[in-house]
């Protein structure tokens, strides 16, 4: 395939569902765009609405929500970019892009404060009894306890420099090992040793990873799980058993997959917000999509996925 001049501007830009950025940022995208940018503030119903939307754009602005399969990459054939707004690219078909010359880009680092605020937030309400909880008869510190990190990510390295700052001890497994967060003081064990030895085991992985096992389950005893992975990173069965024994908690984002049938839950901690979305979370989100839009038209793609 012959690679076409990478044009100044799009000709149509499409923000194909809701999304959370600036006014100010989509009028700065605009100045990318020949054409008034077509913006859409739902989720498309199905495959046909997706095409429909995006009819002759040449640029797409989507959610980690909205499905980019080979079919719609067929019918949308002045397709070009598409800058995903968020990190998740699960449900777009990268391979197709690499095949039609279409560049993928995505966002990463944008809400992890925000997320690891949320979690020691709950976790000292949980300790202290601050809220409807407390994990043991009298109020604790989480000095000295020991969290378990899976999945050493953005979100995972944050998390460990604040349970560090804690005095915490913290235990983490990964795909790869971090030399440089071992110097730190990390310890990195197999899965078995981190659920059987941590206070907290916090799962930081990607999405629709399944990682819990019935068996994991059975070796987490007088536990608190925080879970603010997208999907279904374990089986609704295998954690109803586990939460109906006494002394167990879980500390969940309101984004969880299984929101709605462990919501209900004793000792199940839910949020009535987005853990990650903050104003600080907006703004490095809708600077970070328009550096997308922007390294593209100047022929120096950036945070390419495919």
């Amino acid at each position: 395939m012959i690679d076409n001049p990478t044009p100044m501007k799009f000709k149509q830009i499409v923000i194909l569902d809701y999304i959370t950025i600036l006014d100010c940022s989509i009028s700065e995208i605009g100045k990318c765009s020949e054409n008034s940018i077509k913006i859409f503030d739902s989720d498309p119903k199905d495959q046909t609405e997706i095409i429909e939307r995006i009819s002759d754009g040449d640029c797409i602005l989507v959610s980690w929500r909205t499905p980019i399969t080979q079919e719609i990459l067929f019918a949308c054939k002045n397709l070009k970019f598409i800058c995903v707004c968020g990190t998740n690219s699960n449900l777009i078909s990268l391979e197709e892009c690499s095949k039609r010359n279409i560049i993928v880009s995505n966002v990463r680092d944008y809400g992890d404060e925000g997320v690891v605020e949320w979690i020691f937030f709950h976790l000292i309400n949980l300790l202290r009894g601050f809220g409807p909880y407390q994990w043991k008869k009298n109020p604790a510190e989480l000095s000295g306890k020991t969290m378990g990190i899976i999945g050493l990510g953005g979100v995972g390295k944050l998390l460990a420099d604040i349970a560090l700052g804690f005095k915490m001890k913290v235990l983490y497994n990964s795909k790869i090992r971090i030399l440089e967060f071992e110097k730190k003081g990390l310890v990195f064990v197999d899965k078995k040793e981190l659920l059987e030895k941590s206070d907290i085991i916090s799962l930081q992985t990607p999405k629709n990873v399944k990682i819990l096992e019935k068996k994991d389950f059975d070796l987490m005893t007088n536990k608190i799980l925080v879970n603010t992975t997208l999907g279904k990173a374990f089986d609704k069965k295998d954690f109803e058993e586990w939460i109906k024994r006494p002394n167990n908690y879980a500390i969940m984002d309101m984004v969880s997959d299984f929101h709605d049938e462990f919501k209900d839950f004793d000792r199940v901690i839910y949020s009535n917000i987005i853990s990650g979305k903050t104003n600080e979370f907006i703004n490095r989100l809708s600077q970070k999509v328009l550096n997308n839009i922007e390294a593209y038209l100047s022929n120096k793609p950036i945070n390419k996925i495919n």
